[in-house]
């Protein structure tokens, strides 16, 4: 599985909409994506088999429907593989109006100020994957959001990457390295908009870059 390429797997908590403050896209940075794949697999087969009532013919468990007790574990899990872990949180309440109202614009936009900080220079020459979520879709269409982050990564820095965009069913069984970065996403999302930090100091070790916007007004 992607033979030690680094991976950038991405998902995202919070609404785009008008409820809730803030919205999160987090990601989880490897070079052992199938390391991880299998340590999720394991986990939630392990927590079906625990709590039958979230066996639901899918491979997948989604954060928000585990139990603490399951959340908890994950994020122990995954922070034991060799994992950076990086997000942007946007405060809705300061972001133009006229943004809001163009969702494709703004996550493809907060998806930049992301990756900009993820992948420099020093990624030259190698090749470099961005898995997301299939939903994330309905947010910002599989076509655009992709050669968004191409011209981006690629022509606007002139930097020397191949740069592979994919999206995955994260209920498929080849994509639970997507099911993690939702329990990442979640764990983070509780910590801004209920102020519950339990999930989110579980990955404190691997946090990498963090980022606020708007930066003047984040939190204000």
């Amino acid at each position: 599985m992607y033979n030690n390429e680094r991976c950038l797997i991405f998902d995202e908590s919070g609404n785009l909409g008008k409820n809730g403050k803030y919205f999160v896209i987090a990601c989880i940075d490897t070079i052992e994506c199938k390391a991880l794949h299998n340590i999720m697999k394991r986990k939630l087969k392990k927590a079906k088999d625990t709590f039958p009532e979230l066996n639901k013919n899918t491979n997948e468990i989604k954060a928000f429907e585990a139990h603490p007790a399951v959340k908890h574990h994950i994020l122990e899990s995954i922070v034991s593989k060799n994992v950076a872990i990086s997000y942007i949180v946007a405060d809705l309440e300061h972001i133009e109006e006229k943004l809001l109202e163009d969702k494709n614009i703004l996550y493809n936009y907060l998806m930049k100020l992301l990756v900009i900080r993820l992948i420099t220079k020093k990624d030259e020459g190698q090749v470099v994957n961005i898995i997301c979520d299939n939903k994330t879709i309905k947010v910002a269409s599989t076509n655009s959001l992709a050669e968004y982050l191409k011209l981006t990564l690629v022509y606007e820095t002139g930097y020397d990457i191949k740069l592979n965009v994919r999206f995955l069913d994260s209920a498929a069984g080849d994509a639970y390295v997507v099911q993690a970065a939702d329990y990442v996403a979640n764990a983070i999302y509780a910590k801004y908009e209920k102020n519950n930090k339990f999930y989110s100091d579980t990955l404190k070790s691997s946090f990498n870059r963090i980022v606020q916007f708007p930066y003047k007004k984040f939190g204000k």
